[in-house]
């Protein structure tokens, strides 16, 4: 499978890694232009690789896994009787990005540096870990989705 343009809806992102994906980019870039397609391209400065960010994807939803198999569900904002199971996207929004904006003053995983991952994932490990008592290590490389 070929990683190097990932479609977010709208949005297409390209991971140019190398000399054959930054060929593929500009081939993109000229049939966009011939068929008179109108883009806007942004380049940004990769701050860790699909990888890292796949395998931090796979740890949220292992997390969210983990807290729900333990009986730790999230009460509901509107009605407290009603429990609502952890997701991938409630343990990055409640737990994770708390962490990263207390830690670095950042408020986008994205911006997050290789080391910062590291270190505010381990950080998160531990807090769950001696709170509620539920392990869930970050995905080796041989783990990521």
């Amino acid at each position: 499978m070929d990683n190097s343009k990932v479609d977010t809806m709208s949005a297409i992102t390209w991971d140019v890694t190398d000399k054959h994906k930054a060929k593929m980019f500009c081939q993109y870039v000229s049939e966009q232009a011939e068929e008179g397609i109108d883009r806007t391209y942004s380049v940004v400065r990769s701050n860790r690789s699909s990888r890292q960010s796949n395998a931090l994807h796979l740890f949220f939803r292992n997390m969210a896994s983990a807290l729900n198999d333990a009986g730790f569900m999230q009460k509901h904002p509107f009605n407290e009787e009603f429990e609502v199971p952890w997701s991938e996207n409630s343990i990055k929004e409640l737990f994770f990005k708390p962490i990263i904006a207390s830690m670095y003053g950042i408020a986008s995983t994205r911006s997050l540096s290789t080391t910062q991952l590291s270190e505010s994932a381990n950080a998160m490990i531990d807090s769950i870990n001696m709170k509620l008592g539920v392990f869930v290590p970050f995905p080796s490389m041989g783990e990521h989705v």
